[in-house]
This record gives structure tokens, C-alpha cells and sequence, in this order.
């Protein structure tokens, strides 16, 4: 490709100017209007020194405003860096100290918070008119009136496909969340593939369910404006009431859903699934952690005239890496379902700790190359090579490869499974979480000797509980309450269980193995 994101694609903000370009059920902008907020936004950050390659924090809730803004952002030739706007402010320092953003976006809700976690020399850009901005304590370098009072320019960009677009961090083993390196590259081969794979046109109607700081977001996006189509924003509050959502995807006639698997898990669940529901509803793609066949068995039962796809693929692979097109309801409800093979570009190999290739049936490491890969950790080389490495054989490009540190077997027909992992690292919820984080977090807390985080099944599917070694008559809602100032929801243990002391093997080190079946004791089951 040549060029950016930006120039990429900008051609979709003008073939339909009066098209809702994303509504979020209580407002909408059109193309056109996403197209001249933008670039407003652009000459505000470059007038407050946003330069090339910058990086600029984006800390909104959930709404239309957050297109424009990141469209905004990288116009103005810099990086984007969404935050969790329910994240701990101790956990915004860590990510901010980090990144070293030029500029900082934010609206009503989080801008009072992120003025005790963030220094007052970076520039906080309110996205909301003056009038609406809080009494006291919060003072913004801009808003909304002088966003609309900047120029509308013709855009001259100095970034190229390999420079980065964008930042998501994710859970780090040591404490500190890591943040993974995005190009305009990498996004425009991900985005170009999907739409003509998934065959996305401007009559579709895409529903988002995914945070923006979540890898998952990319797809919700990037896909409408490459194909000229409409984002549907769904509220948070939706996901948790099952036949909100599906009234919602309902009323918003939604025609392409892209959801964490766990999401489908619980609307099956709660019983909403039924035939002649979500009528409009054409495509439905399903990951961010494994999705149980009996689960699928009951979408496909009630939707047989649905397409579905499993879909796998890591941060630092930008978006799918691998895909499975589900041609037939699965006959054992107990079967894992197949990730797939690998999408266009993208290359997949399972190999051996020496990194040989493994045979077909057996178990090996997944590792993925190709040219969605991003460009590694931010401020951290070492991390950076430790997670990628590059193979040059003489008279052949050379190629980077990362290692997913997911395990998977090949199937007699090419397609993937996964099987687990290789690490201490797990998927809740979609979120990939470092139980060494954790328990970093746990053990900095008073009272707290010693800590560690196991993943249990109930109901059907995983969630963390904690297990903390400390004095008799330990205060474990004081535990739980500083353990929240330090961990997003999305981290926080489902139970939090004290034991005088924490099982050990023979060389001392934590039996994990024995805490999981602590977990899943009928004693402990419902602390």
C-alpha cells in the first residue's frame, strides 16, 4: 500500500456524505460530519504541538465522538492511545508515564478523573461545549467551540504505511501494562481482507459490542468506513442484559456482528436465542476466547440461515490471523471448535520447543507471521525480542514471526484447534490477562503475604479467583477495595479466598494445580 490509514480510506467519508456514519442509539454523525470534525480536530492538536508520530491519549465514553477523534488524530500525522475510561487511575499513570502523550482527549465523564492521575502539562482537549465542562477542579487547554472554530484544511500527511497508527496495552506478567505497536500497515491489510472477506457493502449495519481499548474494536472501526457502511455503538450497559442487546441489534436492523464468544455464551444462557429473532442479522463472527460447541449448536439450531465464524488472532497480530468458516451444526457438543487457517498474508506454524514443525494431532506452540504483525512493545526491546524473531534464509525476504505462546494442534485438513496455554496468561471475557499481574497487585496490598490466581469453570465458563496467604482474620473487603484502585473490572478476581498457607510442591514453588481444585470444591464455590 501507499500512504496511511487516512489516505487509505479517505475516499468513504465523501461517496455518501449524508450516510449515519456511526450512531450509538442516542446520536448519530453522519460521513460528512465525520469528515469536517476531524479535521477541525487535526488543526486543534497541531496548533497545541501534536507533531508526526506523536502519541495523543483518548479517554471517552462510549459514544460517536470517538471516531472522529481518532480520525482526528492520526489526519494530524500522530498515534492514538484509547483508554479504559473505568481503568484505575493508578493503572492510567502506568500507561501514560509510558506512552507520553502530546495530548489528551477526554469528555463530561472522565475528565475529572484524569485530572489527579494525569499532569496538567499535557493538554487536555474537552470534546463536549464549554458549558457542560465541571464546575470546579477541571480545566481544559480546548473544547468542543474551539474545535469547530479551527480550519478545515486540506490534509498534508508526512506518516507512511509502516509508521505506527495506534497503541493497546494490554496486561503485563510484571505489573505494568505492556503496549503494543500498531502501524497504518498493519490495519489497512487487516481491514482491506475482512471487508471483501466477510463481503461488508455500504448497506451493512455493523454492531459494536467491543471497548476501544480492545483489540476487538479495530474491526468495528475500521470495516464501516472501508466499506462506506454504518457503525452501530452499543451501549456498555447493553452487554449485560441480554435482551437489551438483542433489542437493540433489533431496532438498529444490525446486518454484521463481530462479538467476544463469551458474549453469545451468556444470551444463549439467558435464554433470548430464539428463531425469528435479529431477523437482519446475516453474519456472525465469534472469539477472544473459546466458545463451547454446545453453545454454537443452540445460534446455529435457531439461526440456520446465519453464517458463522470462529475467529482467532492476538494484539500483536492487529486483528484475525486465522479464520473458520462453520459450514455445518457441530455433532458432539463436547468437540472443540476449529480456529481455522490462516487469512490472507498471514502465515501459521506450529512448532516444538527447538522450533521444528510439529505433525498433524500433535500439540506444538502457534506462531504467525505475516503482515499484520505490529511492531512490537513500545519502550521495550527486550520484550520485543523476546516475543519476535526474524528468519533470513539468502535469496528470500526475510520474515518476522511472533510467538503466540498458544498451544494448537493441525487437523487433517489444515484448519487449526487451540488447545490452551503455554504461559500463565488466560482469556476472560476476550481480555488476555497476566495472572502474574494479579498477583503483583495483590501482594503490594497491607496484610497480603503471598498471592495466586487460578482460573476455575463454573456455569460453563472461566473466571478468576485469588487465593492470598496473610494473618488470621485477614480484611478481605479492605483487600478487594484497594485491590479495585489498582486493577480494571475486567481483572478483578471473582473470589478472593484466604488460606493460612498456599500449597507447594517439593521445590517450593505454588501448586496452581491444587488451588484449581480448591476452586472447584463445593466449600469454596460460592465466597
Amino acid at each position: 500500500m501507499d500512504g496511511n490509514l487516512v489516505q487509505h480510506y479517505l475516499h468513504s467519508l465523501s461517496v455518501s456524505p449524508d450516510k449515519v456514519a456511526c450512531t450509538d442509539g442516542r446520536r448519530s454523525i453522519t460521513y460528512s460530519e465525520l469528515a469536517d470534525r476531524s479535521s477541525r480536530l487535526a488543526s486543534l492538536l497541531r496548533q497545541y504541538g501534536v507533531r508526526p508520530q506523536d502519541r495523543v491519549a483518548v479517554c471517552l465514553s462510549r459514544s460517536v465522538d470517538f471516531l472522529p477523534a481518532i480520525l482526528g488524530i492520526l489526519q494530524a500525522d500522530a498515534a492514538y492511545v484509547p483508554f479504559d475510561p473505568k481503568s484505575p487511575q493508578e493503572r492510567w499513570r502506568k500507561i501514560v508515564d509510558d506512552c507520553a502523550p502530546t495530548a489528551l482527549l477526554c469528555d463530561r465523564q472522565t475528565i475529572l478523573p484524569l485530572v489527579s492521575a494525569v499532569k496538567s502539562s499535557i493538554p487536555r482537549i474537552f470534546l463536549g461545549p464549554r458549558c457542560e465542562l465541571p464546575l470546579a477542579g477541571a480545566e481544559a487547554a480546548a473544547t468542543l467551540e474551539d474545535i469547530l472554530a479551527s480550519p478545515v484544511r486540506s490534509p498534508r500527511y508526512s506518516n507512511g504505511p509502516d509508521d505506527l497508527a495506534y497503541v493497546l496495552y494490554t496486561s503485563g506478567s510484571t505489573g505494568t501494562p505492556k503496549g503494543v505497536m500498531v502501524t497504518h500497515r498493519n490495519i489497512c491489510n487487516y481491514i482491506d481482507w475482512a471487508v471483501e472477506y466477510f463481503s461488508i457493502n455500504n448497506e451493512d449495519r455493523i454492531l459494536g459490542t467491543a471497548p476501544f481499548h480492545f483489540d476487538m474494536s479495530t474491526f468495528d472501526l475500521w470495516c464501516p468506513i472501508k466499506a462506506g457502511a454504518t457503525l452501530c455503538l452499543a451501549d456498555n450497559s447493553l452487554t449485560l442484559f441480554p435482551e437489551k442487546l438483542l433489542g437493540f441489534m433489533e431496532s438498529e436492523q444490525v446486518t454484521i456482528w463481530k462479538g467476544i464468544s463469551s458474549l453469545l455464551f451468556y444470551m444463549d444462557r439467558a435464554g433470548v436465542i430464539a428463531p425469528g429473532r435479529i431477523s437482519t442479522l446475516s453474519r456472525v463472527l465469534f472469539g477472544g476466547d473459546a466458545l463451547p460447541a454446545r453453545t454454537l449448536i443452540r445460534w446455529m439450531e435457531a439461526f440456520p440461515s446465519k453464517s458463522f465464524y470462529n475467529v482467532y488472532g492476538p494484539t500483536e497480530a492487529t486483528g484475525i490471523s486465522l479464520c473458520y468458516p462453520v459450514k455445518s451444526i457441530p455433532q458432539d457438543p463436547g468437540e472443540r471448535i476449529p480456529i481455522g487457517c490462516s487469512c490472507k498474508g498471514m502465515k501459521a506454524e506450529l512448532l516444538d520447543e527447538n522450533l521444528i514443525p510439529v505433525p498433524n494431532g500433535m500439540v506444538g506452540e502457534l506462531y504467525l507471521s505475516g503482515p499484520g504483525l505490529g511492531k512490537g512493545y513500545l519502550n521495550d526491546t527486550e520484550r520485543t525480542a523476546r516475543a519476535f524473531f526474524t528468519v533470513r534464509t539468502p535469496g528470500v525476504p526475510a520474515e518476522t514471526w511472533y510467538h503466540t505462546g498458544d498451544l494448537g494442534l493441525r487437523r487433517g485438513d489444515g484448519s487449526f484447534e487451540f488447545v490452551g496455554r503455554k504461559d500463565q496468561q488466560v482469556k476472560i471475557m476476550g481480555y488476555r490477562i497476566e495472572l502474574g499481574e494479579i498477583e503483583q497487585a495483590l501482594r503490594a496490598i497491607d496484610g497480603v503475604r503471598e498471592a495466586a490466581v487460578v482460573t476455575a469453570h463454573r456455569g460453563g465458563i472461566e473466571e478468576l479467583v485469588a487465593f492470598i496467604e496473610g494473618k488470621k482474620g485477614t480484611d478481605l473487603p479492605f483487600i478487594l477495595a484497594r485491590l479495585r484502585d489498582r486493577l480494571p473490572g475486567y481483572m478483578m478476581p471473582r473470589r478472593l479466598l484466604p488460606l493460612a498457607d498456599l500449597p507447594r510442591c517439593g521445590r517450593g514453588k505454588i501448586n496452581r494445580a491444587a488451588l484449581r481444585e480448591l476452586a472447584m470444591e463445593s466449600k469454596y464455590a460460592d465466597r
